[in-house]
């Protein structure tokens, strides 16, 4: 099967329908690192509509401003400027999004946090993108491993807790 590449303007939402397939069969808190356009606005009306609760974590001044209007009852947005300090390993996470930057950083929060959630859901994972994220050193860490490829840029879901037959 050819793989579906979107235009341009498409490319950042290509994740949403694993995203949401994962919230769905899930359970327990969400953690976002990295807001977005369309990310956080999903997670946020998913986490309302399943009462459960949302953590944004963003270290970008400018995207936290952005972002901080999603503040709710269910919505926790957390202003981080250093990745190195944030609280977000001090609990266990039904779903943890990653997509944030510096890029580089992003295997190190993927380390952090792999036996700290059921499911985590990585964006960005194309093999064409690997020099910016560097995924190739975190895919043995997890038992379970599932590559959304149909779509570019590839999306991925990892998990030593959950198999993850039931997202195939």
């Amino acid at each position: 099967m050819e793989q579906i590449r979107p235009e341009n303007n498409d490319l950042f939402a290509v994740h949403m329908p694993l995203l949401t397939r994962i919230v769905d069969i899930s359970e327990g808190d969400i953690l976002e690192i990295g807001s977005g356009h369309f990310s956080t606005f999903l997670l946020h009306h998913l986490a309302h509509i399943m009462k459960r609760q949302l953590y944004t974590y963003e270290n970008s001044e400018r995207w936290f401003n952005r972002t901080k209007s999603f503040e709710s009852q269910y919505h926790h947005i957390v202003f981080c400027p250093d990745w190195d300090k944030a609280d977000f390993d001090q609990k266990h996470w039904g779903v943890i999004f990653i997509d944030h930057s510096p890029n580089s950083h992003r295997i190190v929060e993927i380390e952090k946090l792999k036996d700290k959630c059921d499911y985590m859901v990585i964006n960005n994972t194309s093999p064409e993108w690997e020099r910016h994220f560097r995924y190739s050193k975190i895919w043995t860490l997890f038992k379970y491993r599932y590559h959304y490829d149909k779509i570019f840029p590839c999306v991925a879901v990892v998990s030593n807790i959950k198999p993850l037959f039931s997202i195939k």
